[in-house]
């Protein structure tokens, strides 16, 4: 076998300084050199920018896996900076954004009934996934409730709740649905074994740090729609379940607008509050189905 060719051998040599073999080859431009400091020079003397052109034409024969991430990779990034600039499309002092109808119908029901309603931006899950809205037909408002049961990962959801329905109602059809269900019936235990009536329900106060959470004690026995009156609320309620009241985890508030001349006092370990009236901002609305008694571990 006789020896390498000049031209074989010139081919290994890095382009930049022609002493060793390449080890690198430019996504850019091709060009191969051996090193970091022949990588940077080659950029200086050429100006390149050492990134492939990702919208150049590569021929059928030259496709490959590479080829395919990295078109993949761009389309993904083209579909990112498109969500953000939908998201910024008014500029800073201009109008605000006109809110889709349903939204809008949803948000003056909820504050004739003194519920401050919030709508978060367009993209956030939550919103994807809020599907209350606001039955014209007979005049009330089915809302999205999740329950969180403290102490387990259990998380319950009901995609539409009437607003006349009881909490009491609402989660004693949780408890029977689940009955059958081992895994969940086994984290609920506790919670099965105390009357409904016992348990206790919180509110989180919105908005609020995260550092400085603080909740309203709901009435088991009473109505969603009652619950939510003269409350703030963002996209719909997260309900937490507990079996006791712990002060530490859940530091209740009382609205000052609840008690009235002849109530008495509250206990010294209870917040009062005064409700902070703000205009809400309104984002494009996407209805999603969602349904009934939708469990999420």
């Amino acid at each position: 076998m006789g020896s390498p060719s000049v031209s074989s051998e010139s081919s290994n040599m890095c382009e930049e300084c022609g002493k060793n073999v390449f080890k690198y080859k430019c996504p850019g431009c091709g060009v191969r050199s051996c090193g970091l400091e022949c990588v940077k020079a080659h950029k200086t003397r050429t100006n390149c920018s050492g990134k492939r052109n990702r919208t150049a034409f590569v021929p059928i024969s030259e496709f490959d896996d590479n080829v395919l991430i990295s078109d993949y990779n761009l389309l993904e990034e083209i579909l990112r900076q498109t969500d953000s600039a939908k998201r910024l499309r008014v500029p800073f002092g201009g109008d605000k954004l006109e809110m889709h109808p349903a939204m809008k119908a949803l948000q003056h029901q909820a504050k004739i009934r003194d519920i401050k309603l919030l709508f978060l931006a367009h993209g956030m899950s939550k919103r994807k996934s809020n599907s209350t809205y606001f039955d014209r037909k007979r005049k009330c408002i089915f809302w999205r409730v999740e329950w969180v049961f403290e102490g387990t990962n259990i998380r319950l959801i009901n995609a539409r709740v009437d607003e006349n329905s009881s909490l009491k109602s609402v989660l004693e059809k949780h408890f029977a649905v689940r009955s059958d269900n081992t895994a969940t019936l086994h984290q609920l235990c506790n919670f099965h074994r105390q009357p409904i009536s016992n348990l206790k329900l919180f509110l989180q106060k919105e908005p609020s740090e995260s550092s400085k959470k603080a909740f309203y004690e709901l009435d088991v026995e009473g109505n969603l729609g009652a619950q939510l009156s003269q409350k703030c609320l963002i996209e719909y309620p997260v309900i937490h379940v507990a079996l006791n009241s712990d002060p530490e985890k859940f530091p209740v508030v009382v609205n000052l607008n609840s008690i009235t001349s002849n109530a008495s006092q509250p206990p010294p370990d209870v917040k009062l509050e005064t409700p902070v009236i703000q205009e809400a901002i309104g984002v494009p609305f996407r209805e999603e189905e969602i349904e009934e008694g939708e469990f999420v571990p």
